[in-house]
C-alpha cells in the first residue's frame, strides 16, 4: 500500500486548500523526505488527514469523529471556517484509490452530516459512498485504523523507552504500541470475579447459620394448639353473633322512632303547602272553563293586526310613488344636458344612443392618427438606438421640430467624419481595416515571442549555473571520497590489526594453566614444540579493547560516509544529466522562437533587432489606426440610417397634425374620456326609474285591496267576540285574556298541585310502613337491659373473639413461616452448592492468570508479543549493522535486572544490557524495533510509505548521519517512500527534499515542497 497524495482544505491550523503529490515531482524523485516546521505548525495534522480521509478517525482522539465531536471539542475543523475536507489517493497492488470525506456548516450555522466517498482513479467510478466507505477502506487496504498507524506510523522515541524498562513498566509500553489492552482487563476482570464469588459464598453459608426452624416437637405442639383454639372460637363466634342480634334490634328501633318523629314534622309542613297553593289551584279552574275560547281571542288579535298592517303599507307605497316621479324628473333633466337639448319621457332613450354613436365614430378616428404618430416615433426611437451604437448620442424629443434640428447636426458631423477618412466608399474601407488587423495580430504575436525569447534565455542561463554548481561539487565529493578511502583502508588495517592483539591476549588467558605445565625439552601437547619461551614469563601484548571499540565506531562511522557520497554522487550524476537535457532542450527551444520572431518582422516590415519597447510603440500605433477606420465605418451607416429617419419624420409631423384637428372637434361635443359608460348609467338609471315607477302603482292598487278585505275581517271577528262576553259574564276581550293562563303557567300549576297529592300519598305510606316496623321491633327488643349494657355485652364477646383469632393467626403465620423457612434453606443449599462449583473454576483462573492490576495475563501475553517482535526486530537489525541482536533476559539475569539483553558479535557474542548502549547505537536498536512493529501490524500486506515520528533531536552529529545514512538505504533497497518529521536543524541540512511548514502570524499555517 502506497500513498500516492493528500488534497485537503482547513484541517486544524492548515487554513485554506493545500495538496502534496507524493506520486510526482520532488517527493517521488527523492524517496526519503523530511516534514519539518516549528511546534504546533501541523506537522502530525499531515497525517491526520490520512487518517481521517481513509478511516475517518484520527490519533489524538480515541473513537470516530461525529458532528458532536467537532462541535463540542472543537477540533479537526479550522476555526470560523465553514467547510472542510479531507482526500487521499492511495495505491494497492497497481491499482489507485481516491478516499475523500468532508463536512460544513449550513446556513443556521449547524453542521450537516459528513460526506464520504471511495473512487477508483482509473474510472472514475463511485465504489461506495456513506458512512460504511472506511469499512470499504480496510476491506481494500487490509488493515485496520490501529494496524494502518502501527504499520505506517513509526514513533522511534517510544521504543527507546521500551529498551531500557523493566518488565512490568515495558509491558505496559508494549501494551500501549501494539493496542493489546484487552489482555490486562480480562485478567483483571478474572481477579475481581473470584473476589465477587467468593464473597458472595461466605455470604450464603453465613446466611445458612441464621436461618432458625422448629423441631419436629415444636411442630407437633403447635398443631395441637390450633386444634384447641378453633373449638374455643366457634363458641365465641356463636356468644358474638346472638349479642350483635340484640345490638342491632336496638339500633333499627331507635332509627324508626326518629323516621316516626321526621314523618309527623313532614306532614305538618305538607298542609301549609296546599294552603298557599289555594289561589293557583282557584286560577287553574277558571282556566280550565276559559280556554276552549284561546283560539277565537286568537283569530279577533290577528284581524286587528292584519288590519293595522294593511294600513301601514299602503302608507308607505304612497310616499315611494313621489320618490320616484322626483327620480325620473331629474333622469330627464341629466340626459338633456349630455345631449344638448331637451328630452321627454318618450324620447329621451333614443336621442341618447345617437349621440353616444356619433361621439364613438369621432373617437375612432382620432385614436387611428394617433397610432399613426406613435409607431413613426417608435420606428424612430429604434433607429436612434442604432445611431447610438455607432456612437453617435440621440434621442427623439416629443415635438418633430427640434428632432428636425438634432438630425441635422449629426448629419454634419457624419459628413465631416466620411471627409477625413480619406475613403470614398464602405468596399474601400473594408479592405484597409482587413489590412490593418492583420497587421495588429502580427505585432501581438511578435510581442508574445519575444517574452517567450526572453524567458527561455533566463531560463538557460540558469541551467548553465546549476550545471556548473553540480561539477564543482562533483569534483570536491571525488577527492573528500578518495581521500575517505585511503583513511578506511589504513582505519581497517589499524582495526584488524588491534583484534588480532586482542584475540591474542584472550587464548593467552585462557591458556595460563597449560601454560604452567609445561617442561623444558618436553614436546608442548599444543603446538608438539619443544621450545617453551613463555613458560616462566608473560608475553607482552598491547592491545586495547577501549581503542579498538573506538577505532570500530570511528570505521562504522566512515563507512557511513562513504556510503552517503556514494548515494550522493548517484543522485548528483542524475541531476546532471538533467540538467543536460534541459539546457539543450531550452536551447532547441530559443531557436525556433528565434526563427519566427524573424519571419513576423519581414511581414510587418520592422528591423529584426527591434526591442519590446518599440513593438509596443508600433502596436499602440496600429491599434489607434484601426480605431479611427473603425468610427469611419459607423459614420457611413450612420449617414444612410439619417435619411431613412428624416422621411419618417415628416410622416410622423403629418400625424400629429392631424390627431390635433380631430381632437379638437370632438371635444367640442363631448370633453369625456368614455361615452359608452357614461352613457350605459344614463339609460340604466333612467329605465330603473320607470321601472319602479310601474310597480309602486301596481302595489299601490294591491294595498288598497289588502286593506278592504281586512276591514271587513276585524267586523266579522268582533261580532263573535261579542257574543262570547255576553254568554261569560266578561266586560271585554281584555279580561278574557288575563282569565286564560298562558299554557306554560298552567302546566306549572297542574305539576305543582300533582306534586303536592304525590308527596301526601307517599308520606301517608311511610307512615303505615312504620308504625308497622315499631310493633315489630318492640317485640323482638329486649327490655329486660339498656342500651349501654347490650353494647357492654356485645364488646366483651368480640374482644373474647378477636384475641382467640390473634392467637390461632400467629401460630398458623409462625407454621407457614417455619415452611416457606425450610424451603428457602434447601433452595439455598442448592445455590450454594453451584457456588462453590463456580468458586472453584474461578479460583483455577484467577490462579493461572488474575491479580489485581492484571500483569499476570498480561506479562504472560506481552512476553510472547516481545519475543515475536524481538524475532522481527533482529532481521531488521540485521540490515543496519552485523554486530548486534536483541534477546530476552534468562531467569538468572531477571533476578538482577530484567531490561533487554543485546548479543555483541564484535565482543565474542558477549551478552549485556541494552542499558550500555551508546545513544547511537540505541537508536539503532529501537529503529529496528520500530520498523519490525510495521512488519508485525502489516503482516502480508506491503507497506510502501512509511512515516518516522520523535526521536532525532537527542542525536549527536554523527548519530544522526549515521541514522540518515541508514534511512537513504533502506529507502533504495525498498523503492519506499520515507517522510521523517522533525524540526532538528541538521536533519534539515542533510535531507534537502522536504515538506516545510510555515507558521503565519494568525496561527495558521503553509504548506510548501522544497527540494
Amino acid at each position: 500500500m502506497k500513498i500516492l497524495n493528500i488534497r485537503f482544505k482547513n484541517i486544524h491550523s492548515l487554513k485554506g486548500e493545500h495538496q502534496v503529490d507524493f506520486a510526482h515531482g520532488p517527493l517521488a524523485d527523492a524517496g526519503l523526505f523530511a516534514i519539518t516546521g516549528p511546534t504546533g505548525s501541523g506537522k502530525s495534522s499531515l497525517l491526520d488527514v490520512i487518517t481521517l480521509a481513509l478511516y475517518n478517525r484520527i490519533a489524538r482522539v480515541g473513537k470516530s469523529v461525529s458532528n458532536s465531536l467537532l462541535e463540542d471539542d472543537g477540533g479537526i475543523m479550522t476555526r470560523n471556517a465553514r467547510s472542510c475536507f479531507a482526500e487521499v489517493t492511495y495505491a494497492v497492488k497497481g491499482r489507485a484509490y481516491r478516499s475523500h470525506w468532508s463536512i460544513e456548516r449550513n446556513r443556521n450555522h449547524n453542521l450537516n452530516n459528513r460526506k464520504q466517498e471511495l473512487v477508483d482513479v482509473a474510472t472514475g467510478t463511485i465504489l461506495h459512498s456513506g458512512t460504511k466507505t472506511p469499512e470499504q477502506n480496510e476491506a481494500i487496504i487490509k488493515l485496520s485504523y490501529e494496524q494502518f498507524v502501527k504499520a505506517m506510523v513509526l514513533s522511534q522515541g517510544e521504543f527507546s523507552k521500551l529498551l531500557q524498562a523493566p518488565r512490568n513498566e515495558r509491558n505496559k509500553l508494549l501494551e500501549d504500541l501494539t493496542g493489546a489492552r484487552s489482555y490486562r482487563n480480562i485478567g483483571r476482570a478474572v481477579f475481581h470475579r473470584h473476589a465477587a464469588v467468593k464473597k458472595e459464598v461466605e455470604l450464603k453459608e453465613a446466611g445458612l447459620q441464621h436461618m432458625a426452624l422448629f423441631t419436629d416437637e415444636e411442630r407437633r405442639e403447635r398443631k395441637a394448639q390450633l386444634t384447641e383454639l378453633r373449638q374455643q372460637r366457634k363458641a365465641a363466634a356463636e356468644l358474638l353473633e346472638v349479642q350483635r342480634g340484640k345490638r342491632e334490634v336496638r339500633a333499627q328501633l331507635g332509627a324508626q322512632e326518629q323516621k316516626h318523629r321526621e314523618y309527623a314534622e313532614k306532614a305538618k309542613r305538607l298542609a301549609q303547602m296546599f294552603v298557599d297553593f289555594k289561589v293557583q289551584d282557584t286560577r287553574l279552574a277558571r282556566h280550565g272553563q276559559l280556554v276552549k275560547h284561546s283560539d277565537l281571542l286568537r283569530d279577533h288579535e290577528l284581524a286587528q293586526k292584519e288590519r293595522e298592517k294593511a294600513q301601514a303599507q299602503l302608507q308607505k307605497l304612497r310616499a315611494e310613488e313621489k320618490e320616484i316621479a322626483r327620480e325620473l324628473g331629474t333622469q330627464l333633466k341629466a340626459i338633456g344636458q349630455a345631449v344638448g337639448k331637451s328630452v321627454g319621457q318618450d324620447n329621451a332613450l333614443g336621442v341618447l344612443e345617437k349621440f353616444r354613436k356619433d361621439i364613438v365614430a369621432l373617437q375612432a378616428q382620432e385614436r387611428e392618427q394617433e397610432g399613426q404618430a406613435q409607431l413613426h416615433l417608435s420606428q424612430l426611437r429604434q433607429m436612434a438606438g442604432k445611431v447610438r451604437e455607432l456612437g453617435h448620442a440621440l434621442e427623439p424629443k416629443a415635438d418633430p421640430a427640434e428632432v428636425k434640428r438634432d438630425l441635422e447636426e449629426i448629419t454634419d458631423r457624419v459628413s465631416k467624419i466620411i471627409k477625413d477618412s480619406g475613403v470614398t466608399s464602405s468596399a474601400e474601407l473594408e479592405q484597409r481595416l482587413d489590412a490593418l488587423r492583420q497587421d495588429l495580430d502580427r505585432a501581438k504575436e511578435l510581442k508574445g515571442l519575444k517574452e517567450q525569447y526572453t524567458r527561455l534565455e533566463e531560463q538557460l542561463t540558469r541551467a548553465k549555473k546549476a550545471l556548473r554548481t553540480e561539477l564543482e561539487k562533483g569534483e570536491k565529493d571525488a577527492m573528500a571520497r578518495q581521500q575517505l578511502a585511503q583513511d578506511l583502508e589504513a582505519l581497517q588495517q589499524e582495526v584488524a590489526l588491534l583484534r588480532k592483539n586482542l584475540e591474542h591476549q584472550r587464548l593467552h588467558q585462557r591458556l595460563e594453566g597449560q601454560r604452567a605445565q609445561l617442561r623444558e625439552g618436553q614436546p608442548c601437547p599444543l603446538c608438539g614444540s619443544l621450545e617453551h619461551p613463555y613458560a616462566g614469563s608473560e608475553p607482552h601484548f598491547n592491545a586495547d579493547a577501549d581503542r579498538l571499540k573506538q577505532m570500530e565506531a570511528l570505521l562504522e562511522s566512515q563507512n557511513n560516509t562513504h556510503i552517503a557520497l556514494q548515494e550522493s554522487e548517484k543522485y548528483r550524476n542524475k541531476e546532471m544529466e538533467r540538467l543536460k537535457a534541459e539546457r539543450q532542450t531550452l536551447g532547441e527551444a530559443q531557436a525556433k522562437v528565434g526563427g519566427e520572431m524573424e519571419q513576423r518582422c519581414r511581414e510587418l516590415g520592422w528591423p529584426p533587432t527591434i526591442d519590446l519597447d518599440e513593438m509596443q510603440e508600433k502596436q499602440r500605433a496600429l491599434e489607434e489606426q484601426l480605431s479611427f477606420l473603425h468610427r469611419s465605418k459607423g459614420a457611413f451607416s450612420v449617414n444612410a440610417l439619417l435619411e431613412e429617419m428624416e422621411l419618417i419624420r415628416a410622416a410622423w409631423q403629418l400625424a400629429v397634425e392631424g390627431h390635433a384637428a380631430l381632437k379638437l372637434a370632438r371635444e367640442k361635443r363631448y370633453k369625456g374620456t368614455d361615452i359608452d359608460a357614461e352613457a350605459n348609467r344614463l339609460s340604466q338609471k333612467m329605465t330603473t326609474a320607470r321601472t319602479a315607477q310601474e310597480q309602486t302603482l301596481l302595489q299601490l292598487q294591491e294595498a288598497e285591496v289588502q286593506l278592504k278585505k281586512a276591514l271587513e275581517a276585524e267586523k266579522d271577528q268582533q261580532a263573535k267576540m261579542q257574543a262570547v262576553l255576553s254568554k261569560e259574564g266578561l266586560a271585554n276581550a281584555a279580561d278574557l285574556k288575563r282569565a286564560i293562563l298562558p299554557e306554560q303557567t298552567a302546566q306549572e300549576y297542574r305539576e305543582r298541585k300533582n306534586e303536592l297529592q304525590l308527596w301526601k300519598a307517599t308520606l301517608d305510606q311511610k307512615q303505615a310502613e312504620n308504625r308497622e316496623q315499631l310493633n315489630l321491633l318492640r317485640e323482638k327488643d329486649d327490655t329486660q337491659r339498656s342500651t349501654e349494657a347490650l353494647e357492654v355485652a356485645f364488646l366483651e364477646a368480640k374482644a373474647q373473639s378477636d384475641a382467640l383469632g390473634e392467637e390461632f393467626g400467629k401460630i398458623s403465620q409462625a407454621l407457614a413461616n417455619d415452611e416457606q423457612m425450610r424451603q428457602k434453606f434447601e433452595a439455598q443449599q442448592v445455590l450454594l452448592a453451584k457456588l462453590k462449583k463456580d468458586a472453584l473454576l474461578w479460583k483455577t483462573m484467577n490462579d493461572l492468570i488474575g491479580d489485581a492490576n492484571g500483569n499476570k495475563f498480561s506479562n504472560f501475553v506481552q512476553d510472547l508479543t516481545l519475543e515475536q517482535l524481538i524475532g522481527h526486530a533482529n532481521r531488521r537489525l540485521a540490515e543496519f549493522t552485523d554486530r548486534y541482536l536483541l534477546d530476552i533476559p534468562t531467569a538468572d539475569e531477571a533476578e538482577k535486572s530484567d531490561t533487554l539483553k543485546i548479543l555483541d558479535a564484535y565482543m565474542g557474542n558477549a551478552r549485556r544490557s541494552v542499558r550500555t548502549l551508546s545513544g547511537g547505537e540505541t537508536f539503532l536498536v529501537s529503529l529496528a524495533m520500530a520498523f519490525a512493529l510495521s512488519d508485525i501490524a502489516s503482516r502480508n500486506v506491503k507497506i510502501e510509505s512509511l512515516f518516522i515520528d520523535e526521536g532525532f533531536g537527542t542525536l549527536d552529529p554523527d548519530t544522526l548521519d549515521q541514522a540518515i545514512t541508514i534511512l537513504e538505504k533502506m529507502q533504495n533497497e525498498g523503492d519506499r517512500s520515507v517522510g521523517v518529521i522533525s524540526h532538528v536543524g541538521a536533519l534539515k541540512e542533510r535531507i534537502t527534499t522536504q515538506i516545510q511548514l510555515e507558521k503565519g502570524s494568525l496561527g495558521h499555517s503553509q504548506v510548501r515542497v522544497v527540494q
